[in-house]
């Protein structure tokens, strides 16, 4: 097995409203075969004698593959007009600048190889990450208040980063007024108007109606058990016959059809104290990121009650988190998930098809990707063999909206 190694190397970074070129690209010293090259725009998908198999380690096969080797950059996305976090009680002050601030200026390098069988598509995606970010809004004790709170959805500053890690792909379905010069920017509109509370003012939707964009979005915790990642799409923004364009609801991603993998810990309200909580509870666990459906009922408990000091009841005993530090914001090891998971389709359902088989080596992100070159699904891009395909990548790091990107690429498929 040859695992790709990193390099460290000096980052060039250009920013750009809406995305970034690769001239921030630096080369590879002495990783792949002299023979096979690399580029830092343009993916060979390799005609593969023999498919690897898919199962996230990296055969020997992957070494046939000439890799895209690039940086994807943080870059401005815009001012917040309004406070999307509900812990900043409406205070724009408390918040950054910039939509993707305090992650502006990261860069994440990454690695990039594809190849097909003549049915499958694979993809094998590595970039640089010491960190397995797992921590998604999960649920804290305030000993202040005694008040159960979340942490941020969206990072105040570089020390309020408690969130999972992500990859986004977006492929054109047909041919998309734009994309094949801007790929993902041509879906990225800022400076969007009547934003209410936690809307942001860049949202993603086609210029034009009736075009469409692919979008694989995987995330960290919420896809562990689905083994997929979420197949959907980007389209015009019509909602129950109101053109929202323009407009900061005018939000267009769409999942395919399909099982959810995924639901949010809901919250429970105590009807006499008024206190709130999460819904659901494993007593006595530390370090859990999530709640497994199936878990529900047994290991799971269901809340039944907060009283004044934020003691939780459930039906066999209760969780006093008054001076335990276990339930404390930032580390605490107690910290209930806000996120339950269970398996969705396993790529048997049109949300679910795109396949990834995900390992975290320590050092970075190690991901095989899988699906069929043609779906037959309208809502899935298509990869002809013998063409070219524009596509864009994002890489989100312990972040919600906050992504490196890199635009402006191309896949060919080779016969």
């Amino acid at each position: 097995m040859k695992i790709f190694k990193l390099i460290t190397a000096l980052i060039i970074t250009v920013t750009f409203v809406l995305g970034c070129t690769h001239d921030d690209y630096v080369p590879a010293n002495g990783t792949g075969d002299v023979g096979i090259g690399e580029s830092p725009d343009e993916l060979l998908v390799k005609k593969f004698s023999t498919a690897p198999v898919f199962d996230g380690d990296i055969d020997d096969i992957w070494s046939e593959a000439r890799p895209l080797i690039n940086k994807a950059t943080v870059t401005g996305a815009g001012d917040r007009e309004i406070t999307l976090n509900g812990s900043s009680g409406g205070n724009l002050s408390l918040e950054p600048t910039d939509l993707m601030d305090p992650y502006t200026g990261e860069s994440y390098s990454y690695s990039l190889r594809g190849g097909h069988d003549g049915e499958y598509l694979y993809l094998l995606f590595e970039w640089e990450d010491d960190t397995d970010s797992q921590q998604r809004e999960s649920w804290f004790f305030n000993p202040i208040t005694k008040q159960w709170q979340q942490e941020n959805k969206y990072a105040n500053h570089k020390n309020d980063k408690f969130y999972e890690d992500k990859f986004g792909f977006m492929f054109p379905i047909g041919n998309p007024a734009g994309f094949s010069e801007g790929t993902c920017t041509v879906t990225c509109h800022g400076g969007l108007t009547d934003p209410q509370p936690g809307q942001k003012v860049t949202r993603h939707y086609m210029k034009n109606d009736g075009e469409l964009t692919d979008f694989w979005h995987w995330k960290r915790d919420r896809h562990a058990l689905a083994e997929a990642c979420d197949d959907g799409y980007i389209d015009y923004p019509w909602k129950d016959g109101v053109d929202l364009s323009g407009t900061a609801a005018a939000n267009a991603r769409r999942n395919d059809e399909g099982a959810g993998p995924y639901a949010n810990n809901q919250k429970f309200t105590d009807t006499d104290t008024g206190m709130v909580g999460p819904l659901y509870v494993v007593p006595g666990a530390e370090n859990y990121y999530w709640i497994v459906k199936s878990e529900i009922g047994t290991v799971a408990k269901e809340v039944t009650g907060i009283d004044e000091n934020g003691i939780i009841s459930y039906e066999g005993g209760t969780i006093d988190p008054n001076g335990d530090p276990a339930y404390s914001q930032g580390f605490g090891s107690k910290r209930i998930p806000s996120v339950i998971i269970n398996p969705g389709g396993q790529g048997n359902d049109g949300r679910s098809e795109v396949q990834v088989k995900a390992i975290h080596t320590g050092s970075g992100w190690q991901l095989e990707i899988r699906r069929l070159l043609y779906t037959g699904d309208p809502t899935d891009a298509e990869f002809k063999i013998g063409e070219s395909i524009p596509f864009g990548l994002a890489i989100f790091n312990n972040a919600a909206i906050a992504h490196g990107q890199t635009n402006y690429l191309s896949m060919k498929i080779e016969n």
